[in-house]
């Protein structure tokens, strides 16, 4: 047999196993409708995936303007606590996204209440945060 082909072009050798396979009634392959069904399955599967994603993303941008917040609120509350009993005043300020008020209130004789109010835009609502500290004569 291997001298037969030896003899045939390349051509006539393509079209002989050509013929034997298109003669088979067990063809390998996949069909147009299986094709279809494959994508609709993964289609169904992978969609709920994709909003996933997109639904963790959105997530993780809030918490990192919220985080953000809480660290300009907090550093603000120490750098006013620093000046000393007495020295602080209401003051206010933007640090990057976050627009920060501070505000000083006398509680009793030797206490003030130093209360900072962080304020950044999420989306199309305001949102805002409160850290407060004690600050004593002493």
């Amino acid at each position: 047999m291997w001298r037969k082909l030896k003899r045939l072009t390349l051509r006539q050798w393509m079209r002989a196993r050509l013929a034997r396979t298109a003669a088979r009634p067990d063809r390998q392959g996949f069909s147009l409708v299986e094709i279809m069904m494959v994508m609709v399955i993964l289609a169904i599967g992978v969609l709920p995936i994709a909003v996933i994603q997109h639904r963790a993303r959105a997530e993780v941008g809030e918490a990192d303007r919220h985080t953000q917040a809480i660290a300009v609120a907090q550093m603000q509350v120490e750098r006013l606590k620093s000046q000393g009993f007495g020295n602080i005043v209401d003051e206010n300020g933007v640090n990057g996204n976050v627009t920060w008020v501070a505000q000083v209130a006398n509680v009793s004789f030797g206490l003030d209440r130093l209360t900072v109010t962080a304020s950044w835009q999420n989306k199309n609502v305001v949102e805002s945060l409160t850290v407060s500290d004690l600050v004593s004569m002493r």
